[in-house]
């Protein structure tokens, strides 16, 4: 019993200490992803939201997903811990992954970029500027909302917990940073960041188009 006991301690804490690594959610990292691709007319953009995700789903290596730079301005608060020394493992597999990519064609250059953009989008979480942050009262919530956000498609609003904000704003500006990392390929568009889903548009198109036609039957019996 008391093996058990402490087996399961053990699990619990490995997943508490595991979870302030991780970043900006899913959808986010498949959204911002999904704007180079399109802005480079790559041909794989049904992969490139699940590739911008392996970091976090196959490598698990949440120890290079931060990037301290002690120049950076970092107020101090009671939320948090700033770096006191330089340490830009992020920064580093952002590189990596685009010196791969320039050895490659296609489909598999576009997997290494997708990777290196959920590195190089990790630098911009300030929670992955920091050290001993309030996960689950500050971080958590953070990137929770803005990954509902993105997967609601809007693009009006800002976030803020424990006195950080982030706004929709900011993000396009990151993607073309990033974008300016790809030497090695041609720019061909500028896409908006948020598109909206012609699919579901249709959907409910259809549903207020039939909607008026059972009002308009209901009304000529009526009348």
């Amino acid at each position: 019993m008391r093996i058990f006991v402490f087996g399961m301690s053990v699990l619990i804490a490995l997943m508490i200490i595991g979870s302030p690594a991780s970043a900006w959610w899913n959808d986010t990292h498949g959204a911002l992803a999904e704007k180079v691709c399109r802005d480079f007319n790559c041909s794989c953009i049904e992969d490139i939201a699940e590739w911008s995700n392996i970091p976090d789903a196959l490598f698990k290596d949440m120890i290079n997903h931060h990037d301290y730079d002690t120049n950076k301005d970092c107020p101090e608060s009671r939320y948090w811990r700033c770096p006191s020394e330089n340490d830009f493992k992020a920064s580093r597999k952002v590189q990596e992954f685009l010196d791969s990519a320039e050895q490659k064609e296609g489909c598999s250059a576009w997997k290494d970029i997708a990777i290196a953009s959920h590195y190089f989008f990790d630098t911009k979480v300030f929670w992955h500027n920091v050290q001993d942050e309030d996960y689950f009262e500050c971080h958590k919530g953070f990137e929770q909302q803005v990954n509902e956000h993105f997967v609601n498609k809007d693009t009006d609003w800002t976030v803020c917990t424990c006195g950080i904000c982030v706004s929709y704003d900011e993000f396009e500006p990151w993607v073309l940073e990033f974008e300016e990392k790809i030497g090695f390929l041609d720019k061909v568009y500028e896409t908006p960041l948020i598109v909206e889903n012609e699919k579901n548009n249709t959907f409910i198109g259809n549903i207020i188009e039939s909607f008026k036609d059972i009002i308009y039957r209901i009304l000529r019996v009526i009348s």
